[in-house]
């Protein structure tokens, strides 16, 4: 995972994502996992409730883990209150090598931040918008919010209808050195996936399994083969 902190990481890094419980054993059993993505995302807002921890602790993993707990605000399927989503991303903590957390919610997780940062597990600190291409100083404000709090890595993902939008996570991507995450979604979702790859984008996230957690995703192995097949931009 320290991979991500590189300057100049060429190409991204393939975070393949599970969409439930048993997309997630299949894909730690499945051997073509192993090629097709460099990052496991748990998804743990897409697991059953009833689901005891230990069972989730107890599975091998054969990748590197990225945990996300994502907040119904932004995507997440379940609806939790803060202090319930903030213990169950705690009680998964020793699975993980990087947390993901809205940077709309850092400032009330400074414990677990500190937490995960204290045991060398990386903050990726993220923003969706799934209607809209925010505008460049939006996103550039929560960045430097992001990055005031700790992100190790920053990352957007957001609704692109045009190249217009598809051009302002390219200036985002140009305008910092600072690591960054970016990745549209919709109809022109998977092709901008591939340009901010180019770009500069240090994360690129695909599907495990048979369905996307994201409107516009690759699955992860032909989103790593894709990626492998391109240059980075010359600037």
């Amino acid at each position: 995972m320290e991979r991500l902190l590189q300057q100049d990481l060429y190409p991204s890094l393939v975070v393949g994502s599970v969409s439930g419980w048993d997309a997630w054993k299949q894909a730690i059993a499945n051997e073509e996992t192993d090629t097709a993505c460099d990052i496991m995302e748990l998804r743990a807002d897409l697991l059953p409730e009833e689901l005891p921890i230990s069972e989730i602790l107890a599975l091998p993993r054969p990748k590197p883990i990225l945990l996300t707990v994502r907040h119904a605000d932004e995507g997440g399927a379940r609806q939790m209150d803060e202090p319930t989503r903030i213990a169950l991303a705690t009680s998964l903590l020793p699975m993980a090598d990087a947390l993901d957390w809205e940077i709309a919610k850092m400032e009330g997780a400074r414990e677990i931040l500190e937490k995960a940062k204290a045991q060398g597990i990386l903050i990726i600190a993220s923003a969706h918008d799934f209607e809209k291409t925010p505008d460049l100083e939006t996103m550039s404000a929560l960045a430097d919010k992001a990055i005031a709090l700790g992100a190790d890595v920053v990352k957007f993902a957001f609704r692109v209808y045009s190249i217009q939008d598809i051009m302002v996570g390219t200036d985002l991507l140009s305008r910092y050195k600072h690591p960054m995450a970016i990745m549209g979604m919709g109809s022109l979702g998977a092709t901008s996936r591939l340009i901010y790859n180019q770009y500069g984008s240090v994360l690129t996230y695909g599907y495990l399994g048979n369905i996307p957690t994201a409107p516009g995703q690759w699955s992860a192995a032909l989103c790593k083969a894709a990626i492998s097949q391109l240059l980075p931009t010359e600037r």
